[in-house]
């Protein structure tokens, strides 16, 4: 199975703090911008903030400055955090295993996997994962009766509904 791919300003836009582009030149900022897009299409295997430099052009210690006052992070926190944003959106959508989510993402070991995603998002993934289903259905049934007509239930209505 191949990991879905995110457009770098849905991917830049989500939940992180992002300076503003003047803060260090918009050439600049294309470049930090192009390296969040480069980060969202590799969430699959691991970065080195010296490749995603070389891929901007700019040494490793400026790219790392010009990317935390850009974004508002250190460059593999975000990447980090991308990563669990998508194993979420794995749990979430799929019925992978951990082991096959953490592959996935490209995490050889699946214990570790589990350690990164809980201390990003304070629970397990097999947690994570029972927590949703959990909110899914407290959500669809809203603690009401099962109602599959688009009526409202009454009386008379209740007699054509026939169990089998």
């Amino acid at each position: 199975m191949s990991v879905m791919t995110m457009d770098a300003p849905t991917a830049a836009a989500r939940g992180f703090s992002h300076g503003s582009a003047d803060c260090c030149g918009p050439e600049a900022a294309a470049r930090i911008e192009l390296s969040v897009a480069y980060m969202a299409q590799h969430l699959d295997r691991p970065l080195q903030v010296a490749t995603l430099a070389a891929k901007a052009s700019i040494s490793p210690s400026h790219f790392f400055a010009l990317f935390k006052r850009r974004i508002g992070l250190a460059p593999m926190d975000y990447f980090t955090r991308l990563r669990m944003e998508r194993a979420r959106l794995l749990l979430e959508t799929t019925s992978l295993s951990v082991k096959e989510v953490a592959a996935e993402l490209g995490y050889d070991d699946p214990f570790y996997f589990s350690r990164v995603f809980k201390s990003v998002n304070q629970l397990a993934p097999s947690d994570y994962r029972a927590a949703r289903r959990e909110t899914a259905v407290k959500n669809r049934n809203d603690g009401q009766p099962l109602n599959f007509s688009r009526e409202p239930l009454t009386h008379e209505t209740s007699k054509r509904v026939q169990f089998a």
